[in-house]
């Protein structure tokens, strides 16, 4: 026994100082130091005392570790804010936790459902301070490790996870006064952090502090941007109302470093995330649980993004007619009536025929008010012009007289298909007007969504539909299968698209000959494990595309078309890649300009070359602008409609090609370029694969681009001049032009 405990200290001796390991899977328990090796060679190493944890890929490089050191004792009168405006207290220990309450307090009702408002942690802070024992169970080592408080003994599991990762788990057996669990790693200078799903606000979250929780409606300053400017704290142009510059719609626990590793929170509770923001050799992660679950990929973008999606699950390939281009027909709030939608709908059709306007799908909302032989005639017509007719959905009912029929409502509350307040009753008010959040926990719920909202659309000849909304649960509601609010709030959307994705697969195998129905959302989480410890992919696993949400029809970079390019590409680094955006903005009540021929041009370009081409417009103030709504909107609609085209067959090999690799089809420069300081920077052009660059003209009155090029010789997509990188160049980008290149010697998108 001598002789091993020796051989085991020489080999965890070595694994600290970094020496490479032969892969496959292991544990090995020292006096000092417990090593578990996954089958790729990477491995976690713990510190026994003082207590630390470090993870360490193949070739002895050490990628992440805790922050030396660990509180001195218990920290007392610690108050936190999840939405920043209290004074806050942040401790950085290994492995820390709260003993004590957290208070939330969300918008209760109306537009803004579930958005957070404030809250408020207080209690007291301990750590872990070293193992007391270490047993191995298979290819992972279980750990009972001492903390700063005598009565509290952490229970934590470290094992290998998909790829090349490893997964740790932490908990407080038999306490129930948890407040939150925080892990705490060091940081290197210059450390970039790229992912959290449909940021806004930057595509580096180094130096920001924010908190992940799946929000809806946010709004720019619009006119009043100048005034906003002056206000300390507020995002400057970033700004969005009602919860600041990193709110989301979309929202993953998952982000990429460049250091290089990956992470994973597997976890739905509402968390907060200082990424060297408050000081610049650490990041933090505090979660609202009284567990932590989390999964450190181990290796560089790729090989993380690779890890990291196959848990959370990645975008299925869109069918092809989907990601054709796509006109549609918005209701236009506090004007239309089921009337006014029919006349509208047919006078589209007839001008999609007279203009010979390009057109694969049209998109009608109010479906379920227009009267079942009218949509079916109306569907009929739509295929007779080879156009596929798509519909619309939403998590909620009521009765405002467009989208659902008369009688809905109060059906779903008599029925018990909404979600309920603590004291049992149906919790009316998740949006303008009386409405009530369906709970897909109940079976009854379930079948009622299938038989009078999917099925029934589907058998009316439409062959997809968005799936709006799902951000709307607050934290006091009651769910049919015992679940609260707490807990549900992010876990919502992937319940909502998950159900109807079952709903749709069944559909699919009896009706072989309609092909595959295409769904595209709003909301989205990233993923989570259950109370066993399963994982369930996040919603890119069920939905066949997302948009970003409600634009604003403006040039403002919070919301309207420079936000585009942060959004999609934050989103894609955790498999959430099928990035569908609305043609001309969707909002245009409270805009700092209105939707003209060189916005809505500029706007068809930024499309071009993403994976759909799908205008969606003009809600509120104006009704929605077509293409033949402006003089040379329709020729520059068919044109750039016909770049899309001649590109899908490319996006569609990589889409393919990211089932596999996780690798998305849009990516931000700092993946395509690694190593490159400028690559980093750039928020506003993209790649297509490795041989297709993009620089849409994002700027009001611009006629000319400034482009960032990777190494090598780049060709103009349109006018062959080529440019030369590493470096910047200016771009002529007239009105109708976008700035795209080729890679020398390769033909991605033919015809051009």
């Amino acid at each position: 026994m001598g002789g091993r405990r020796i051989a085991v200290a020489a080999l965890a001796a070595l694994l600290a100082l970094g020496a490479p390991q032969a892969a496959g899977a292991a544990v090995e328990i020292g006096p000092e130091h417990i090593v578990v090796t996954d089958d790729e060679g990477a491995r976690a190493v713990v510190q026994r005392a003082p207590f630390k944890l470090s993870f360490v890929d193949a070739s002895g490089g050490t990628v992440l570790e805790h922050v030396d050191g660990a509180l001195p004792g218990a920290e007392a009168n610690v108050d936190e804010s999840v939405f920043p405006v209290v004074p806050e207290n942040a401790h950085y220990a290994p492995l820390s936790f709260q003993l004590g309450v957290e208070k939330a307090t969300q918008h209760p009702g109306g537009l803004w459902t579930g958005n957070m408002l404030v809250g408020v942690r207080a209690g007291v802070v301990h750590a872990a301070t070293e193992v007391v024992d270490a047993r191995a169970a298979g290819d992972r080592v279980e750990l009972e490790v001492a903390t700063t408080s005598p009565a509290h003994v952490l229970t934590v599991t470290v094992a290998p996870d998909e790829g090349s990762a490893f997964r740790v788990r932490a908990d407080l057996p038999y306490t129930e006064v948890v407040a939150a669990f925080q892990e705490s790693f060091r940081s290197e200078e210059g450390e970039a952090f790229h992912g959290f799903g449909g940021r806004h606000n930057s595509i580096d979250q180094r130096g920001e502090d924010f908190y992940n929780w799946v929000e809806e409606e946010a709004f720019g300053a619009g006119p009043l941007q100048p005034l906003v400017d002056f206000i300390p704290g507020a995002g400057g142009d970033r700004y969005l109302f009602p919860n600041g510059p990193h709110q989301a719609y979309y929202v993953q626990n998952v982000f990429v470093s460049s250091r290089p590793y990956g992470f994973m929170l597997n976890q739905t509770e509402v968390s907060r995330w200082r990424m060297a923001a408050d000081r610049p050799d650490a990041w933090q992660v505090a979660v609202r649980a009284d567990e932590l679950d989390y999964t450190v990929a181990v290796g560089d973008a790729p090989t993380a993004i690779r890890s990291l999606t196959k848990i959370t699950g990645r975008h299925p390939v869109s069918p092809e007619w989907a990601m054709g281009p796509n006109l549609k027909r918005n209701v236009q709030q506090g004007a239309d009536d089921p009337e006014s939608q029919r006349r509208k709908i047919r006078e589209d059709i007839a001008r999609i025929q007279a203009e010979g306007v390009r057109v694969d799908a049209y998109t009608y909302e109010s479906w379920d008010s227009l009267g079942d032989d009218w949509v079916r005639e109306t569907n009929r017509m739509l295929e007779d012009l080879g156009i596929r007719p798509v519909g619309y959905v939403r998590a909620y009912v009521n009765d405002d007289g467009n989208f659902d029929p008369e009688g809905t409502f109060m059906h779903a509350v008599r029925s018990g298909h909404c979600t309920r307040t603590p004291g049992g009753v149906p919790f009316i008010g998740v949006a303008v007007g009386p409405a009530c959040l369906l709970d897909f926990t109940n079976p009854a719920t379930v079948h009622w969504w299938e038989r009078h909202k999917i099925r029934r659309q589907l058998d009316l000849g439409f062959h997809g539909f968005m799936q709006d909304f799902g951000e709307q649960v607050t934290e006091d509601m009651r769910f049919h299968d015992g679940s609260i609010g707490v807990e549900m709030h992010n876990r919502y959307p992937i319940l909502f698209h998950r159900t109807t994705r079952r709903i749709l697969d069944a559909y699919e195998r009896e009706h072989p000959d309609r092909g595959e129905i295409w769904m595209y959302t709003r909301s989205g989480f990233s993923g989570y494990a259950d109370e066993s410890g399963v994982r369930h992919p996040g919603s890119q696993g069920y939905e066949s595309a997302n948009f970003p949400g409600d634009e604003t029809g403006d040039w403002q970079r919070s919301l309207g078309l420079p936000s585009l390019a942060t959004d999609m590409l934050n989103r894609a680094v955790g498999g959430a890649y099928g990035f569908t955006t609305d043609i001309g903005g969707y909002f245009d009540s409270f805009t700092s300009d209105v939707l003209d021929e060189e916005l809505f041009t500029r706007w068809m370009e930024w499309s071009a070359l993403t994976p759909f081409f799908r205008l969606h417009n003009s809600c509120c103030t104006n009704d929605t602008q077509m293409p033949w709504e402006f003089e040379h909107g329709v020729e520059r609609w068919n044109a750039l409609s016909g770049l899309h085209e001649r590109a899908v067959p490319y996006m569609r090999e990589l889409w393919e090609q990211a089932q596999t690799t996780g690798m998305p089809i849009t990516r931000p420069m700092w993946l395509a370029a690694p190593g490159e300081p400028e690559a980093r920077a750039q928020d506003q052009q993209w790649m297509l694969g490795d041989d297709v660059l993009v620089a849409p003209v994002v700027e009001k009155g611009a006629i000319s681009r400034r482009v960032w090029f990777p190494e090598g010789c780049w060709r103009h997509g349109e006018t062959g001049e080529e440019r030369t990188g590493p470096g910047y160049h200016d771009v002529a980008a007239p009105l109708g032009r976008l700035p795209w290149f080729e890679r020398c010697g390769t033909d991605p998108v033919p015809g051009g």
